[in-house]
């Protein structure tokens, strides 16, 4: 659906960039021993995407360490979250190979989690300790992430697409919004660019987000697809019983054959028609950004 957005963004990713930011990243969790732990499933995991928008929004030639610094905190702070989703979410597989929660269990998860989480927003903010309007535009957006993902768990069969769509822009779009905000604004102290920037951030990560409920129901089985296991209320399930008049109680009985009656509507040409009408506005501020102009 969206997927080939995300892919254009990854694919415009700096080499130099990526391997100076893998070398805070290591720096940052060889500053504390407690960290080897989980140093095996941080350093080159993922699509650093986060980052790689950060470094997009970058207009200055200036690179210093604060630069790959401010970057290896943000990715730090996702991992957190990370770290405490998949407790949440029962999720033993991450990123190609067994989760932290699979290797660790759910003690050290949370707790890593939380350690780390600490960690990289106090060294955010020692970073820029002189910048006032970055520390708590930092702050907010951290906060606007926690309460994302406890309103996620608040959603019911009752809740509205509205309602989905805000905690995806809170619970994922507030990290990618500050990746865009801080990039640009800390490369050329332009507020009202970053500003533009920061939405652009907030839009393209709530699409990012639709686009990861979306493929958790690309799964063979059933028994492979979180949400449908969780029986979390995703998008694409409102959408089912917004516009396809779908009976959530065929969610809610999990077995093999309602997973498959789901997923071949979701996977359909009309279910995606349906999907980009009501991201149209989202997806027309993503594509006039600069970082797509030829």
């Amino acid at each position: 659906m969206f997927s080939e957005l995300i892919n254009r963004v990854i694919s415009k990713g700096n080499s130099e960039d990526l391997a100076k930011l893998e070398n805070s990243i290591s720096d940052f969790l060889e500053s504390n021993h407690y960290f080897s732990v989980i140093e095996p499933f941080i350093l080159g995991k993922g699509k650093r995407i986060r980052s790689i928008l950060y470094f997009l929004n970058w207009n200055s030639d200036n690179s210093s360490l604060k630069k790959y610094k401010t970057a290896a905190m943000i990715e730090m702070i996702h991992f957190a979250s990370i770290l405490h989703d998949d407790v949440i979410d029962n999720n033993f597989s991450r990123r190609n190979g067994n989760s932290f929660l699979k290797e660790q269990g759910k003690r050290n998860s949370i707790l890593f989690g939380d350690l780390l989480l600490v960690k990289a927003i106090n060294e955010l903010l020692k970073i820029h300790s002189d910048e006032l309007l970055v520390k708590n535009f930092c702050m907010r957006e951290c906060s606007a992430m926690a309460y994302g993902a406890v309103s996620e768990r608040m959603l019911s069969d009752k809740s509205s697409l509205d309602d989905c769509l805000k905690v995806a822009s809170l619970k994922t779009g507030a990290l990618f919004k500050l990746s865009c905000f801080l990039g640009k604004y800390l490369s050329s102290g332009d507020f009202d660019k970053a500003k533009s920037a920061a939405i652009f951030g907030l839009c393209f990560g709530t699409i990012f987000q639709i686009q990861n409920d979306f493929d958790s129901y690309k799964s063979p089985i059933f028994s492979e697809s979180e949400d449908f296991v969780q029986k979390n209320i995703t998008t694409p399930i409102l959408i089912l019983r917004d516009f396809f008049d779908f009976d959530l109680e065929r969610f809610f009985n999990s077995n093999q054959e309602n997973y498959e009656s789901i997923k071949q509507i979701i996977h359909s040409a009309r279910f995606r028609n349906v999907t980009s009408g009501i991201l149209k506005k989202l997806s027309q501020i993503v594509f006039s950004n600069e970082i797509f102009q030829v």
